[in-house]
């Protein structure tokens, strides 16, 4: 059961390296980086899924870990990050940049127009 959860967890920290660009040192750490990245409820299943490694450690506290639970963690993890494109990402973030500052070029040139007409210069 401990050497499972330890082979899964690093399937999913070289996910987390590899799609989403995300290293450090533990998997704990790593989740924590990746925060933002992370659907809020997939992010609560990986710091369970880091829990659990660190109780599998321990024979007496494996009896603690709901096994269901971890391989559904497991399951939506590999789902999403083999899914993730961090380039549509970026481009997607850089639109709503791009949209944002002509929105606010586009709302400067209309109130400098306003005011240029009610002065009476044109």
């Amino acid at each position: 059961m401990a050497s499972d959860i330890h082979i899964k967890v690093e399937k999913i920290r070289a996910l987390l390296d590899q799609r989403l660009g995300v290293r450090a040192r533990t998997f704990e750490a790593q989740v924590r980086k990746a925060r933002r990245l992370l659907p809020r409820g997939l992010r609560r299943e990986l710091v369970y899924f880091a829990q659990a490694q660190a109780l599998a450690d321990n024979p007496k506290l494996q009896r603690m870990i709901d096994r269901a639970r971890l391989e559904a963690a497991y399951t939506n993890a590999v789902y999403f990050l083999e899914r993730a494109d961090i380039g549509q990402r970026r481009r997607t973030a850089a639109l709503g940049v791009a949209a944002s500052i002509a929105f606010g070029l586009l709302i400067t040139a209309i109130v400098v127009l306003v005011v240029v007409v009610q002065r009476g210069l044109i």
